[in-house]
């Protein structure tokens, strides 16, 4: 089959033809040895170059593979090694029944707290998804948002409503407000917003853990379409837990 690579093959020949048809044959005859020695030098040139892009190309579809093994079996560790969502929910529930009479202090520590575990939880779940992308012959790694390496708009899409469903952001906010209002008072929505997020990170953690078995058995006995499968159904399941999330943020304000 012809490739590009084989054009300027087929250029030089028929180049090299239309000459010897047109030279004088007298001055054919005197340099036809060296015509025909420069001619096989262009060919060997032209054949390591051939060689050398297949060689390359070979190379970089090796790497490709390699850069998959690596997300494959990463995304593998993670999930299987997890990060549980329950202590910042219980966190959060907390929040939700202080009184306006509580200390504080004591309530601005536990706001402290949120934020904490929240970004532990945010940065899980964007690490989870970056290395959630799958093995195409024909598409490269590229940087995406905030420096992240992925392979494709659907994977960067799915780390922007991860980004959108982060639980930081929120709890800065109302850290911020805690702290500049007088009397310092937690308002009945954001308490009520707070046990509803609760509530859905018990929802996705509880998620996370059937498929946290899954992993278990990927890494020790799964094929790569095993493994490709619970890199789909993953994000897919997870999807609704932060359409909730983003939900009650858009409602909350933050």
């Amino acid at each position: 089959m012809l490739q590009f690579s084989d054009v300027p093959i087929f250029a030089f020949i028929f180049w090299l033809v239309i000459s010897l048809e047109t030279a004088d044959d007298d001055l054919i005859k005197k340099n036809s040895k060296l015509i025909w020695i420069f001619a096989v030098l262009i060919l060997i040139i032209i054949g390591f170059y051939n060689y050398q892009l297949h060689a390359a190309r070979e190379q970089t579809e090796n790497l490709k593979k390699l850069y998959q093994t690596k997300n494959d079996s990463g995304f593998l560790a993670l999930l299987r090694e997890g990060h549980s969502y329950i202590p910042l929910a219980e966190t959060l529930e907390k929040i939700s029944k202080v009184t306006d009479e509580e200390d504080p202090a004591k309530v601005q520590k536990l706001i402290e707290l949120a934020k904490s575990q929240a970004d532990e939880a945010d940065y899980y779940l964007g690490t989870l998804i970056q290395f959630s992308d799958s093995y195409v012959n024909d598409i490269n790694p590229q940087f995406m948002v905030n420096h992240t390496v992925m392979t494709s708009k659907k994977q960067e899409d799915m780390y922007i409503f991860a980004s959108q469903a982060g639980v930081f952001m929120t709890m800065y906010q109302i850290s911020y407000n805690y702290w500049k209002d007088k009397p310092k008072q937690i308002p009945q929505e954001t308490k009520e917003m707070l046990h509803s997020m609760a509530k859905e990170l018990r929802a996705l953690d509880d998620t996370l853990q059937e498929f946290k078995e899954k992993a278990i058995y990927a890494i020790e006995w799964g094929e790569f379409s095993t493994k490709e499968q619970i890199k789909d159904f993953t994000q897919r399941a997870i999807k609704p837990h932060l359409e909730k999330l983003i939900k009650m943020k858009s409602e909350f304000g933050g």
